[in-house]
């Protein structure tokens, strides 16, 4: 029986939306609803609320969040995530960001599921299509004619300077990995297109790393700047999902 965890990574600071793990959207802070949400999916066994922040344990702890501590070094949730899984007994680790309150526990299931079908694969992550240009925050990917990722980028992919591009894809990050690999992963050193980048996934790719591509529909945005926060707190008012956990 394969057992697999949640981990969702959180850190209380945030150049573009300050301390926007604990800001509140109907009632309960941002982070909390990520926890409570992939709590519903039914792959995961456990799920887990990792920081290093004191507030945000405290926060956890009152609704009933389990959490692990980690050292306040690191640079990326994977790197975080990675301390925290040598704690729990796990053959599969998912990561999924703080900041998507908004998120579907089928996706999550989704996306699981190719790691639970192919003993060989070590990580997946999920795409959705997306029809937004020039928007930095979000980050977007090719993928080559298996379905796994070629490349990802903040600026557009593919390049439209030739031909009009009317749709691109953009990566949600609901990322299994198998529990070895993501400790392989964080004893690497950070890659060169990993710091140009600001994205941690590259640091898979510049080591020849399948990562396979799951599709999935109607993802919602993650929480990057003060205009996202407006869009997520009117969907969560019209959400079905968020009567499920009080």
């Amino acid at each position: 029986m394969v057992k697999i965890v949640g981990m969702v990574p959180a850190r209380i600071e945030s150049s573009r939306l300050p301390r926007k793990a604990l800001i509140e959207i109907e009632g309960i802070p941002m982070v909390i609803h990520t926890c409570k949400r992939s709590k519903l999916a039914k792959s995961l066994e456990e799920v887990y609320l990792v920081t290093d922040s004191e507030e945000i344990r405290r926060a956890g702890e009152k609704y009933g969040i389990k959490v692990i501590m980690t050292g306040c070094q690191h640079k990326s949730g994977s790197d975080r995530i990675a301390e925290a899984c040598q704690t729990i007994e796990s053959d599969i680790v998912v990561n999924i960001q703080g900041d998507e309150p908004l998120v579907d526990p089928n996706h999550i299931d989704a996306i699981v599921k190719p790691l639970i079908a192919d003993a060989t694969l070590k990580i997946a992550v999920g795409v959705t299509k997306y029809n937004k240009k020039n928007r930095p925050s979000d980050i977007k990917a090719v993928l080559d004619l298996a379905g796994n990722i070629m490349y990802c980028s903040r600026t557009d992919l593919p390049s439209d300077a030739r031909k009009p591009v009317s749709e691109l894809l953009k990566m949600c990050f609901i990322v299994p990995f198998r529990k070895d690999f993501i400790l392989q992963y964080a004893s690497w050193n950070p890659t060169p297109l990993e710091g140009i980048e600001y994205n941690e996934y590259l640091r898979v790719l510049e080591h020849g790393v399948k990562m396979r591509a799951v599709e999935i529909n109607d993802a919602k945005i993650s929480v990057d700047t003060p205009e996202d926060l407006e869009i997520v707190r009117d969907i969560m008012q019209k959400d079905k999902i968020r009567h499920l956990y009080g």
